[in-house]
C-alpha cells in the first residue's frame, strides 16, 4: 500500500494514493486505508471502472482531517459493516468538486459543491459520485459532539451550505471558516495541535448551533401557523400539531419551552385574542357561536378562560364596547 508517515511534530501524517497500485488491486488497498485511516467503506465502481484515488489524513489528538480525490465511485457503510466496525464518530463531508446523492434511511439528498453534510458515521448510507470527487473530512467523537452541542442527534443528515453558489443562500460563516482551516492543516501540518483541535471544537459548535437554530425557529414558525389555521378545532392538540410540522411531541415543547411558554398556553393565548376581536367587531354574533368558532368546548369554560385572560367575562366586555 502505498501509504506513508510523514514526520511532523506532534501529528500524524498519513498519504495514499493508487497510482502505483496495480488497477485489480486498487479497491482492495482504498478500502483498507479508509478503514484505517477515517471510516470504513464499501466501495465500488461503474461498469467496471479503473479507481484513482489520493488521500491525505491528519490525525489530531481526537478529531481527524482527510482531504479526499478520486474518480466516480460508490461508497456505501451499511448496517453489516457498522456492526462489524463501529466508528463512534460524527463526520462532516465538504463537498469541494462534484456532485453527489447521499442515501439514507429516510430519504436521498443531492448535494452540490459549496455543500456540506453532517451525519453520524455509525448508521447506514450509500454516497455516489458520478464524475468523481474533492471533498474535506472532519470526524469527531460522538460524545464529544453530543457534550459539545448540548445532547444535539443526528437521525438524519443535516446540510449547511459553506460557500456562496450562484442561486444559493449566504454560506454560513462558520461553516466557511472550519473547512478553510481544515484545508490549511492538510496542506501544512500545525505545529500546535492543541490550538487547532480547539478552533476546530468552538467553529463545529457554533456551525451546528447556527444550524439547529435556525431549524428551531423555522419549525416554531410552522407550529404557530398551523395553530393559527387550526385554532378553532377543539380536538387540536400537540400530537396534531407536532405531526403536521413533522417533530416529536417532545421537541414541539422543547420549541416553546425555549420562548417561556407551552403549547397549551400559546393555544389558549391564541384562541382568546382572537374571540376578544370577535366580539368588540361582531356585536351581533352569540357568546356561545364565537366560543365555538374558537375552538372552546363549552361557553362556560369560554367564559372561565377568558375572564383568567382578560380580566373581565365576554358579556362584560361586549358591555363596555357597546357604552
Amino acid at each position: 500500500m502505498t501509504s506513508a508517515e510523514d514526520s511532523h511534530p506532534a501529528t500524524s501524517r498519513l498519504s495514499f494514493t493508487t497510482s502505483h497500485i496495480p488497477s485489480r488491486d486498487r479497491i482492495e488497498y482504498w478500502e483498507a486505508h479508509n478503514a484505517k485511516a477515517l471510516i470504513g467503506l464499501d466501495i465500488r465502481t461503474l461498469e467496471d471502472a479503473v479507481l484513482t484515488a489520493e488521500e491525505i489524513n491528519l490525525q489530531l489528538p481526537k478529531l481527524r482531517f482527510a482531504g479526499v480525490r478520486g474518480s466516480s465511485q460508490i461508497v456505501e457503510r451499511s448496517q453489516r459493516l457498522i456492526s462489524e466496525h463501529p466508528t463512534g464518530d460524527i463526520a462532516v463531508f465538504f463537498a469541494i468538486r462534484g456532485e453527489a446523492f447521499f442515501y439514507h434511511s429516510k430519504g436521498t439528498l443531492f448535494l452540490r459543491p459549496g455543500q456540506a453534510v453532517i451525519y453520524d458515521a455509525d448508521r447506514p448510507f450509500v454516497r455516489g459520485f458520478t464524475a468523481g470527487l474533492y471533498e474535506l473530512v472532519l470526524t469527531i467523537p460522538r460524545d464529544d459532539f453530543t457534550h459539545l452541542t448540548g445532547g444535539v442527534q443526528l437521525p438524519e443528515p443535516q446540510v449547511v451550505d459553506f460557500a456562496t453558489r450562484s442561486g444559493a443562500p449566504c454560506a454560513n460563516p462558520t461553516a466557511t471558516a472550519l473547512a478553510s482551516l481544515i484545508d490549511t492543516a492538510l496542506r501544512t501540518p500545525p505545529d500546535d495541535l492543541a490550538r487547532i483541535e480547539e478552533e476546530s471544537l468552538e467553529l463545529v459548535d457554533r456551525m451546528v448551533s447556527r444550524t439547529h437554530d435556525a431549524d428551531r425557529d423555522a419549525s416554531y414558525r410552522r407550529a404557530v401557523r398551523e395553530i393559527e389555521s387550526r385554532f378553532g378545532e377543539r380536538s387540536l392538540d400537540r400530537s396534531d400539531v407536532a405531526s403536521a410540522v413533522g417533530v416529536s411531541e417532545r421537541q414541539l415543547s422543547r420549541l416553546f419551552a425555549a420562548r417561556d411558554e407551552t403549547f397549551a398556553s400559546h393555544l389558549q393565548r391564541h384562541r382568546v385574542g382572537t374571540a376578544e376581536k370577535l366580539l368588540e367587531s361582531e356585536p351581533h354574533t352569540t357568546v356561545a357561536e364565537v366560543a365555538r368558532r374558537c375552538g372552546f368546548s363549552s361557553p362556560s369554560h369560554f367564559s372561565q378562560v377568558f375572564k383568567a385572560h382578560a380580566g373581565m367575562t365576554p358579556l362584560e366586555l361586549r358591555r363596555s364596547v357597546e357604552r
